[in-house]
């Protein structure tokens, strides 16, 4: 059968007008590549739907760049079909079932220099590489351009996190995206376009190509170079039937990684986190306190934010004197203040910490006994794990003092269950090798890596399932930048456009005054990636203003078997999720209140549940609760208030 294949496949590319060259393994996805007057081309259809037509494919190289000319000199045809089980996240189990075809050409110039193109098919969309074998004469390439284009049939709707470019943009008037950028394709389908394996090249992000409508192009952050044999990391495009089917599919991305190098994962847990901001101060008691009240609600990690080891960064001589200058009396009376600036990362501060060398008022006391800390979490019924912020410029790898393996070397005897790196230069190829490096250390030290400021994901928590989060998003932080009348649609709008890319971590507080309580707790829900939050101690303690809506914090896995997805882009977004026999659903509107009927089709006939639902109260932030018998012919009424939620916890009853 795969000799008959290869024979087919050979014949259609080599004529030049390659129908059916090659087919994902339902059938449903066709990818078609040929050879025009030198130049190669590939096409893209989903079913009857003809996505991409004659879209180039190649790259510029430096410094004698390749002539963009070639031949076919071979076709080599593969499959997969295996399955792999997931740390964390929406799947327990992800198929990775793709065919595959390498194209390889030869240059028609005098150089005869050979590249190859790989073409994977999946169900779940369509992915392209190029390959340099070695070969006599070319020791080293740099890749300084991708030619690859996916040239779709007109001016499609474009929906980007790039200043919210959420169906108020075309290929023609995007803006260059800041990572995913999902396209509406017609007949209901979506698709996203997005990089994978990204490990040893730069960031690759998508714009459109002037002077030509309806074309996007993958544009490369910056050259990435390597000896042969090498290879540019995947570009892919994730299809969707619809749009929640496209974020069901989404796990594409993880299938073009590397399989798990790590060989125990025992030690990986999968639960929610709480973060001291805007609960406790970095006092000893006070985290041990918050550890009480995160045991008892079911949370696994504590976040230590900055400040915890001194300042952000290393104070200059300059910034130094400037702040001397500056300062006010407070900062006087603490002195202690000098040892603080010192860009530590193995000893926490002591007294307090400066927020910036040019903010002379406030900063963060600090107290802390990590081995003590750490010990005690480990100690409770429910074992709660700490986790460090690690500021990037601080490691020597970034062009710090401190090596990360001596650093994480430091945690693990401390034994401290992860890391936060924030503000790690990403992009370029050698700052995604280095990332690549810190998360593979943090699991040879046993730590979990969440990730902040800029980074992308790319499906590195395969190889690494250490790496639990990412926030690589507009979230919580910058939510006081972003309009009224946006937020909630950007809630709404980041699993179907970042989303596609990876986990992120939104890291909502509890509670904001523009949000219902029932939206920021279904974040938890909706958003792939390790659920963490900061506040909530207050507001879920007795007096506080939040309610019975815990419930869902507390009982949602952090692992599940299936997600089911609902939307009406831009005004609804519902994620079912199944561990076992139950499920967890949430829910999130937009700026508008959105009501509609919620068939619980999902749930196996014959057997009887128990619903446990939170509703926004009309006109009020609050949630209001209900519990109802359900079955799989139960239709569900859900109606959210503007930047509202709802949630459900339905589990089975016993016989």
């Amino acid at each position: 059968m795969m000799k008959q294949l290869l024979l087919v496949v050979l014949a259609s590319f080599s004529v030049g007008r390659a129908a059916e060259a090659l087919r994902s393994p339902d059938g449903n996805v066709v990818v078609a590549f040929e050879l025009k007057e030198g130049r190669p081309l590939w096409s893209v259809a989903y079913g009857t739907n003809q996505i991409i037509r004659n879209g180039m494919l190649g790259v510029e190289t430096a410094p004698d760049n390749l002539c963009g000319s070639y031949q076919l000199v071979g076709i080599e045809s593969a499959s997969g079909d295996n399955t792999w089980k997931p740390v964390w996240g929406f799947l327990s189990e992800v198929r990775d079932h793709y065919n595959e075809v390498t194209v390889k050409l030869q240059e028609t110039s005098a150089a005869k220099r050979l590249i190859q193109v790989v073409l994977r098919a999946y169900n779940e969309g369509v992915a392209v590489r190029y390959v340099f074998p070695q070969q006599p004469g070319f020791k080293e390439v740099v890749v300084k351009k991708l030619l690859t284009e996916f040239q779709f049939g007109g001016d499609q709707v474009i929906y980007s996190t790039r200043d919210y470019q959420y169906g108020n943009a075309t290929i023609a008037t995007m803006k260059k995206s800041e990572g995913a950028v999902t396209v509406a394709v017609g007949a209901g389908n979506f698709v996203s376009l997005t990089d994978a394996d990204r490990a040893d090249f730069s960031v690759v992000s998508w714009c459109g190509k002037q002077g030509s409508p309806g074309v996007i192009v993958a544009a490369m952050h910056s050259p990435a170079k390597g000896v042969l044999p090498f290879k540019t990391s995947w570009v892919a495009m994730v299809i969707g039937e619809n749009a929640g089917k496209l974020l069901e599919n989404r796990h594409l991305i993880e299938n073009l990684n590397p399989p798990c190098a790590v060989a125990d994962t025992s030690w990986i847990r999968n639960g929610k986190a709480i973060c001291q901001v805007y609960n406790v101060r970095m006092v000893t008691d006070e985290i041990k306190k918050l550890m009480d009240w995160g045991s008892a609600h079911n949370f696994d990690f504590l976040e230590i934010d900055h400040s915890w080891s001194g300042a952000e960064t290393k104070w200059t001589p300059e910034e130094i004197a400037s702040f001397e200058k500056g300062k006010g009396p407070f900062w006087t009376d603490h002195p202690e203040w000098r040892d603080n600036v010192k860009g530590g990362l193995m000893k926490p501060a002591k007294g307090y910490v400066p927020f910036r060398a040019h903010s002379f008022q406030g900063g963060n006391y600090v107290d802390l006994d990590i081995p003590a800390i750490t010990a005690y979490g480990k100690s409770l019924k429910h074992p709660i794990g700490l986790c460090l912020y690690v500021r990037g410029a601080l490691l020597k790898e970034f062009g710090g003092e401190h090596a990360i393996d001596d650093v994480f070397a430091c945690y693990e005897k401390w034994g401290v269950a992860g890391v936060k790196p924030g503000f790690v230069p990403p992009s370029s190829q050698q700052n995604e090798r280095t990332i690549a490096y810190l998360v593979k250390q943090a699991a040879e030290h046993k730590l979990i890596a969440v990730i902040h400021d800029a980074f992308l994901p790319y499906g590195l928590c395969r190889t690494y399932p250490n790496l639990v989060n990412v926030e690589g998003v507009a979230g919580e932080e910058a939510e006081p930048s972003i309009a009224p009348e946006l937020k909630s649609l950007h809630d709404i709008m980041l699993p179907f456009t970042r989303g596609i890319m990876g986990p992120f971590d939104y890291t909502p507080q509890i509670y904001k005054n523009s949000k219902t309580h029932c939206h920021q707790v279904a974040m938890l829900g909706v958003f792939l990636g390790r659920a963490s939050v900061r506040a909530g101690m207050k507001q879920w303690s007795p007096g506080g203003e939040g309610g019975a809506e815990i419930e869902f914090a507390e009982k949602m896995p952090g692992l599940t078997d299936e997600i089911k997805v609902t939307t009406d882009l831009g005004k609804y977004v519902t994620v079912a999720r199944r561990r076992g026999a139950n499920w967890y659903v949430a829910s999130m509107s937009g700026p508008h209140a959105a009501s509609y009927k919620y068939p619980l089709q999902l749930l196996n006939p014959g057997q009887t549940y128990r619903a446990s639902i939170y509703t926004d109260t009309p006109g009020s932030r609050k949630a209001t609760h209900t519990q109802q018998a359900v079955t799989s012919q139960t239709v569900i009424p859900i109606a959210m208030e503007p930047n509202g939620g709802h949630l459900m916890i339905i589990e089975a009853e016993t016989q």
